[in-house]
Order: structure tokens, then sequence, then C-alpha cells
């Protein structure tokens, strides 16, 4: 005998089942596409270079995670001499999201310059503190290499790399 009732009721426990499993899946999907900054596991180290006085490194880390929603994020750390980078967003002292012809000089012991042509950043400390290199304060400094950065002289956007 036809029970409508029933049916019903097993349309909405299929259509339920479904749906979670469609969330589950995306939210899986989703949290392996889109990157979170500091979190580059896959990021390597475009440069790494030692202070005058031997005790630090800064490190550049280029990660091009993120599948295709993601792109190239650059960040930098500072760190004892030799030492691995911290994948912990809280110490990192800049974060972009272009960088075109990007360096790291060490002008002094405790002066760092980012040099770069074009750049997008989203984040910037000018100080690296003994909590984030565990041994003693850094000055960075941003050194574009002319006065105007990812806009022209006229206020348009370069097209240029």
């Amino acid at each position: 005998m036809y029970k409508p009732t029933f049916n019903r009721f097993a349309a909405a426990v299929v259509g339920f089942v479904l749906g979670l499993c469609f969330a589950v899946f995306g939210f899986v999907v989703a949290k392996m596409t889109i990157s979170k900054p500091g979190a580059h596991d896959s990021g390597v180290e475009d440069m790494r270079v030692t202070s005058p006085d031997g005790k630090l490194d800064a490190v550049l880390i280029e990660d091009s995670s993120g599948g295709a929603l993601g792109g190239i994020f650059w960040y930098l750390y500072v760190v004892p001499k030799g030492q691995p980078v911290p994948n912990d967003a809280t110490k990192q002292l800049f974060f972009a999201d272009e960088l075109t012809r990007g360096s790291v000089v060490w002008n002094r012991a405790h002066l760092i310059e980012i040099h770069y042509d074009k750049a997008s950043i989203m984040h910037f400390r000018n100080i690296s503190t003994t909590s984030d290199n565990g041994i003693e304060y850094v000055e960075l400094r941003l050194v574009p290499s002319s006065e105007y950065s990812l806009m022209s002289p006229d206020g348009r956007w370069r097209q240029d790399n």
C-alpha cells in the first residue's frame, strides 16, 4: 500500500544527509585550497641573509599555495642564524601578495631593508622583537626603488612587471 507520509520523511532524510555530505566536502575542499597567512607549509626560502654580526637571519619565504584561488605570497621572518622559519603568523614581519624584484639587505646589525620595485603589502611590522627572534630587536624599513610602486604618477595602476 502507498504511504505518502513515509515517502516525504524518507525524502527529507535523504536531503538532509546529502546536504550534510556536501557541507563537509565543501569545507574540506575550501580548507585545502585557501591559504591562510602564515600557514606556509608549502613555502620555500627565496632568500636568507645573515646579519653583519652573524647572529640573525632575515628569511624571505615565497609561498605558492592556495590552489585555484591562491597565488604567490611573500613572508619575511627574522630568526637566529641557521634556525628554521616558524610556521606562526604572529612572528611574520612582512606579508605581500605581490612583490617584484624583492630583496633583503642588512645595512647594520639592527637594521634590515626590504627593497622592491612593485609590491602589494598586506602586513608590515617595522620592529622584530626578542619574542619574535629569540635574541634582540631589529628595525625593518621598506625601500621602494621609485616613488611609485603599484600606482603610476597619474594615479593609475602600473601595468609593467
